[in-house]
């Protein structure tokens, strides 16, 4: 319901105090009036009564009829009157005149009735004596009733004037109220218009045109609201010109900020880049003259120290790793390649995978499956299945317990990795997400990793579109949860799904004969990646640049091309391209690099190369090798 305006309510305050006050006093007239006609009737009947009952006297008196009859004739010519009957003292009747339905009323009625159509008013005829007593000297009357006259009056011409004068103050009554109207809507309008005013510029003022201005009005009270309104919208304009100054000058401020962190961003990432290019040229040289050594040694005791120094490897480039799947994901070159697979065993695989390590620091380590398909990349899902186990054992006490479970939520799998670890606080559990955010590593143990396992495993679940979410309190352990879409109940992976490169294993691995190209600028390098493909039994040619390569005749083909992504007259790209254009018989092609920049891994991705990033073990070399020569011959 809509509320009523100012105007209205002004109107209702000026008009209902004057219509209750009309009406109260028109009530109080037409009451006062109306009584007044009636008393004057009554008091009319009442003398005309007297005057008869007077006269007839002697008429009743003596007997005479006639002159009796005369007197009711005169009564009855008096205005409103109908019927006049004069009795006798018996009640009998004497004389009497008017209209023939008044009599029998009158005959029926012995005192003065009140009737809504007539007025019946009696009066007894006296007759007075004068009687002397010895004992007083004042006279008393003696009255002696004769007889009684009887009369009666119409209202008809009563309640003509009373119409009449009902008429005329309903008339006056609304003439009063309809100019109480006229002067009420004026002055409510000379009061009222200046306020809408008033509205209408704080309206616009609020709608931020602050230089809106309320001119003069002739109700002093409102001059002064709307100077104190002028004031504050003149105060606001100078207080927002202010606050626009310093908000230009706030967001240049940021965007100066902001420019220097997306350059400090930039510059970290490129340090990482070359830092990591850098360390990866003597690691992965370290890797594969450790890979070939290990091809060479006869001794337990050589082979123990091999298997030591082959862990100290592995650590750092599980480092390096840690660093390149960063850049990876912040490229946005990592595009999902969603499938249906079987949950169970990507889940069993783990276990195999972890029962060893968490065997070797007393971890209990437990796996609850279930039988089921889902949809997801089963690469980086296993990538994050990875880091969360693996921190949970990391982080597990000696003797601990971690637990992965799988329960069904509808239509989604929770596969939940449970510790009872020293636990997360709550105000530190949005953090650990974070790069290099490490709660419990605080003297930077490196066995410990560099603290990106969360943050790829934030970065990856956002990318696959699985929610994850993180139950933990201090010393009672820590649930890392991940939800997959459940898609059918089937066990078996189709046939024709790509493989994947943990799964090359099981390809061939006949490698004596195969003619392969290393291209690499770093003798280091070059040696080593050529010594290890020679233990497997490949014939290996070498060269340092793109120039060095061109020496090979046509005759010199090669079944495979494993080259560095730099080199000192171009890139292994342009390698590549030109093998496409000269080659009729195409070879397998390889491309290592130590660079991590998002640009490189674009670039690379876009051409459709198999890349793998220094360090690299001989076993993941080995799986390649696999991967691309099926995929050749295929």
């Amino acid at each position: 319901m809509r509320k009523p305006g100012i105007e209205n309510q002004a109107l209702m305050v000026a008009l209902i105090p004057v219509l209750i006050f009309s009406l109260l006093l028109e009530s109080y007239f037409i009451y006062t009036r109306i009584g007044e006609m009636d008393r004057a009737l009554f008091d009319r009947a009442k003398l005309i009564v007297r005057q008869m009952a007077s006269s007839s006297e002697y008429a009743v008196f003596s007997g005479n009829l006639s002159l009796l009859q005369q007197q009711v004739d005169v009564a009855l010519s008096q205005p409103d009157v109908n019927a006049v009957v004069v009795l006798d003292a018996t009640g009998s009747y004497l004389a009497g005149s008017g209209k023939s339905s008044d009599y029998n009323a009158i005959l029926k009625r012995t005192e003065a009735v009140d009737d809504s159509r007539m007025l019946i008013v009696q009066q007894p005829i006296i007759a007075t004596q004068i009687q002397l007593d010895e004992f007083h000297s004042n006279e008393q009357a003696m009255s002696k009733p004769l007889g009684e006259v009887i009369l009666v009056m119409s209202k008809a011409r009563l309640y003509s004037e009373k119409s009449q004068m009902l008429l005329l103050n309903v008339l006056l009554t609304i003439l009063v109220m309809g100019l109480a109207v006229i002067v009420a809507f004026r002055i409510s309008r000379s009061i009222t218009r200046p306020i809408m005013g008033i509205r209408a510029a704080v309206n616009q003022i609020g709608e931020g045109r602050l230089d809106t201005r309320i001119g003069e009005t002739h109700v002093r009270e409102l001059n002064e609201l709307a100077h104190g309104i002028n004031e504050m919208a003149q105060q606001l304009n100078i207080q927002r010109e202010t606050l626009q100054h310093r908000i230009d000058d706030a967001t240049y401020e940021m965007r100066l900020k902001k420019e220097e962190a997306e350059k400090a961003n930039f510059d970290k990432t490129r340090f990482l880049a070359a830092a990591s290019h850098d360390l990866r040229q003597p690691m992965h040289a370290m890797g594969l003259f450790m890979g070939e050594l290990s091809n060479r040694i006869n001794t337990p005791e050589q082979r123990m120290i091999v298997e030591k120094v082959e862990e100290s490897v592995e650590a750092m480039s599980g480092l390096l790793d840690s660093l390149l799947d960063i850049s990876k994901l912040d490229a946005g070159v990592i595009v999902p390649q969603e499938r249906e697979f079987a949950l169970d065993a990507l889940l069993y695989r783990l276990e195999h995978d972890f029962s060893q390590i968490a065997l070797k620091r007393s971890i209990t380590f437990r796996m609850h499956t279930l039988e089921a398909a889902v949809s997801s990349d089963p690469i980086l899902l296993e990538r994050i299945l990875i880091n969360l186990i693996g921190n949970a054992i990391r982080y597990a006490p000696e003797h601990g317990i971690v637990m992965v479970a799988c329960r069904k939520r509808g239509e989604y799998i929770r596969i939940e990795v449970r510790d009872n670890g020293p636990g997360i606080p709550a105000e530190e559990q949005q953090n650990v997400f974070k790069e290099f955010i490490q709660l419990s590593n605080k003297a930077r143990d490196r066995s410990k990793g560099l603290g990106l396992g969360l943050a790829i495993v934030d970065r990856l679940s956002k990318l696959l579109g699985h929610p994850i979410s993180l139950r933990s309190a201090p010393q009672r352990g820590s649930t890392f949860a991940i939800e997959v879409r459940i898609v059918s109940d089937l066990y078996e992976l189709q046939a024709g799904q790509k493989t994947s490169l943990d799964d090359v294993s099981n390809l061939s691995d006949d490698y004596v004969g195969l003619r392969v190209l290393v291209v690499d600028d770093d003798l280091l390098v070059r040696n080593g990646t050529a010594g290890l493909l020679s233990s497997w039994g490949c014939i290996v040619s070498e060269a340092g640049s793109l120039e060095e390569v061109k020496r090979f005749s046509a005759e010199d083909a090669f079944d495979l091309v494993v080259c560095d992504y730099r080199l000192p007259d171009g890139n292994g790209l342009d390698l590549a391209d030109c093998i496409d254009t000269h080659c009729e018989i195409k070879p397998a092609f390889i491309l290592i690099s130590g660079d991590t920049s998002p640009e490189v891994l674009q670039e690379v991705v876009a051409k459709g190369h198999h890349l793998l990033h220094k360090p690299v073990r001989p076993a993941k070399l080995r799986s390649m090798l696999s991967f691309v020569l099926k995929r050749k011959t295929s």
